[in-house]
């Protein structure tokens, strides 16, 4: 086997025996705050924690063998793994044979270790064990493993995969078998990158930092991480050290944000690696794009998603992917980029994005199979010769070019359906603007503040839709949210477009934004139009019209207002949906809508858009921890006594975590019972700061 195919296996082994030894402090200390707390069953941040390391196990030893190879003494990797759990092991549910059930199925913790066997395997072992001492991987370090010699029959590259692009929906734990879903670790080869970039509104470093070769030794293969910059743990560490004052509350400002650039950037390399190239977005409201960019030697794999890289949205929830692999070039091009290519790199230099990176696949990869279109919001006003570029009138813009014509078809032919993880504050008129740029209607207008409300289908869980999910699936509910309210002030027009939302894999819930267009009389034609990607409906995700004093016969004198999000997602023709789907599919709904489209609207005045608060999410929490860690290191503390210090933050918060999934139960019966309450957000809220102030 090639010597660096060797040391990135043995890298990819140890940082996921890493990650293992971290699941198994954090579901020691679970198991003592149950006890201290009197709770016996298992929690959604356990089940999540045993399922990670089952899968993680089971990755390892799919790297240590090809699948027609039954594992032998002589092509194994001794693991010495001490396990502080019990035996049984909780894995994420697994589908009934109607998808109507999930349920929890018990796996064995350990694996019988072999021990390294065959002429040369010390001395490779050994080789090996003096390279990788040179290398530190991500905190907290691996655990100690034996290394017999590596097998040869592992692929010496990646090839390209989708190469006419693909829709997919998320692997979840009732899908194991269903076609059309896919799941990072389908997409990710941490062994055979030449690089990758990743764009995200949030990150859970310790779920998604494992899918990748960081180093503290060697920059060969960059790394490029951007984000929503107040998502980012390492913000407060870097406003202390420049001496900035945020409370819990604040954002950062775009000049705090230049300000500590150069300090947030050195502790994240410090922190993760000398290959880890830290960047930030900076916007008056969410920088929401979620984008990968992973460069094999022979292909780019681009991936659009709704997913935020964490496990809830990556593994547990209802989410979509448009992946496409693009050949590599003989050399740079020459000639000017195709539509696609132009408006990515675009919106890749308006996130931040490194040169570097962008310099690297600039003119280099083959663009000719793309046939969707990008869609895209960048904070500011759309007016004139921009107007088309954003928002609500790039979405006309793009939906004209298809000459659908769908103003021109009959209502009962035409159906427009969303869903979307946040809600705005919703009314007739900004509803009005959206669905006529969303129809590609040719004459548009500012609608008046007494227009009707729009027919449109919008799905969305109730409170109840929570309630009845999967325990697992509730923590997803902590990163959606409907700001239409006061709710029993909202117009009827508003509230009817409201409807309950039932995954395909029951008792799942998701953080998708899905809009599509079709024929409801007809359920075996294609689709007009599907998008996917990270707009919710909200005027902050689309921009709202407004009349533009300046004559615009593009956008029939309108121009773009309150746009103040940074948006990414595709926009794919329906005639293309059958050639994205996975050979086998059964249909097109059934591969790329994870939900019942038959789900009713809401019963009023009984039913309630669920409302949650992102901040609560334990993935925050851990990362949060994280920083604390990070924070003891650059003080010059010693893994010795960080350890113990870091158990007792992280007991703190798990024992804060016991006590919002008990409140929220709380108030959620509630709801069920009539009572109201408005102490939900005032409580997560003080929460972070509890942890906060700990940290």
């Amino acid at each position: 086997m090639d010597e660096d195919l060797e040391r990135a296996l043995a890298a990819s082994l140890l940082e996921q025996a890493g990650q293992l030894d971290e699941d198994a402090q954090l579901q020691e200390v679970i198991r003592l705050s149950k006890v201290e707390t009197g709770v016996n069953s298992s929690t959604p941040v356990e089940d999540q924690l045993r399922e990670r390391s089952a899968r993680m196990k089971r990755k390892a030893e799919e790297e240590l063998r090809p699948p027609s190879v039954k594992r032998t003494s002589s092509a194994s990797l001794s693991m010495n793994i001490p396990s502080t759990r019990s035996s049984g092991s909780t894995s994420l549910a697994k589908a009934q044979d109607n998808e109507s059930e999930a349920v929890l199925d018990s796996t064995d913790s350990s694996k019988a270790a072999t021990e390294p066997s065959g002429p040369g395997s010390a001395a490779e072992a050994q080789a090996l064990k003096r390279s990788l001492a040179t290398t530190r991987e991500i905190s907290p370090p691996p655990l100690r493993r034996k290394f017999s010699s590596l097998p040869s029959a592992v692929p010496s590259k990646v090839k390209i995969a989708y190469s006419s692009g693909a829709l997919r929906i998320t692997r979840t734990p009732g899908r194991t078998k269903t076609k059309n879903c896919v799941s990072l670790e389908d997409v990710i080869h941490k062994q055979h990158l030449v690089s990758a970039c990743v764009f995200s509104f949030f990150i859970s470093e310790e779920e998604f930092y494992g899918y990748f070769p960081l180093s503290h030794s060697s920059d060969a293969v960059p790394i490029y991480i951007g984000r929503d910059v107040n998502m980012d743990p390492m913000v407060q560490e870097a406003c202390h050290q420049a001496g900035i004052s945020l409370k819990d509350k604040d954002k950062l400002s775009n000049k705090q944000l230049q300000s500590i650039l150069p300090t947030l950037r050195q502790i994240s390399g410090q922190r993760y690696g000398k290959n880890y190239h830290a960047f930030y977005a900076w916007s008056p409201g969410c920088s929401h794009s979620k984008i990968l960019l992973l460069v094999y030697s022979s292909f780019l794999r681009l991936i659009v998603t709704s997913c935020n890289m964490m496990d809830i949205d990556t593994v547990l929830g209802d989410n979509h992917w448009y992946i496409h692999d693009l050949p590599k070039l003989s050399s740079r091009a020459k000639s000017e980029p195709s539509s696609f290519e132009a408006d990515l790199l675009a919106h890749l230099q308006a996130l931040s994005t490194p040169n570097a990176f962008l310099d690297s696949i600039r003119g280099m990869y083959d663009y000719s199979a793309v046939k969707v279109r990008l869609v895209t919001s960048a904070p500011g006003v759309c007016a004139g010769i921009k107007a088309e570029k954003h928002g609500l009138l790039r979405l006309r813009r793009v939906i004209q070019d298809l000459s659908l014509k769908l103003p021109e078809k009959e209502s009962g032919d035409l159906r427009l359906e969303i869903c979307a993880a946040s809600i705005g504050k919703l009314s007739a008129k900004w509803l009005s603007g959206f669905n006529d740029c969303a129809l590609g209607k040719g004459t548009i207008k500012v609608a008046d503040e007494g227009c009707a409300v729009p027919d449109l289908k919008l799905f969305y869980p109730s409170v109840g839709d929570v309630k009845k999910a999967h325990e697992s699936a509730q923590n997803a509910a902590s990163n959606i949210g409907c700001a239409t309210r006061p709710w029993d002030s909202a117009p009827d027009g508003i509230k009817n477009i409201f409807h309950h939302y039932e995954s395909k894999d029951t008792g799942r819930l998701f953080h998708q934004k899905f809009i599509m267009a079709y024929n409801p009389r007809d359920s075996k034609a294609l689709p007009y139009f599907v998008y996917m990607g990270s707009a919710n409906l909200s005027q902050s995700a689309w921009g709202a019209l407004e009349q533009d004093k300046k004559a615009n016969e593009a956008t029939c004198n309108t121009k773009l207002i309150k746009l103040s999000n940074f948006e990414c997602g595709v926009m794919i023709p329906g005639h293309l949906i059958e050639g994205l789907l996975e050979p086998g599919t059964e249909g097109w709904q059934s591969g790329i809508v994870p939900y019942v489209q038959t789900g009713k609207r809401y019963g009023l005045p009984k039913d309630r858009p669920w409302n949650g608060t992102f901040y609560s999410h334990p993935d925050i929490v851990f990362s949060l921890i994280g920083s604390f860690g990070a924070g003891l290191s650059s003080l010059g503390v010693s893994r010795k006594l960080a350890a113990p210090l870091r158990r007792v933050v992280l007991q703190f918060c798990l024992d804060i975590q016991y006590a919002h999934l008990l409140m929220s139960r709380q108030i959620r019966g509630g709801f069920r019972t009539g009572r109201r309450t408005t102490e939900e957000p005032s409580l997560k809220i003080s929460r972070l700061g509890c942890i906060l102030e700990v940290l």
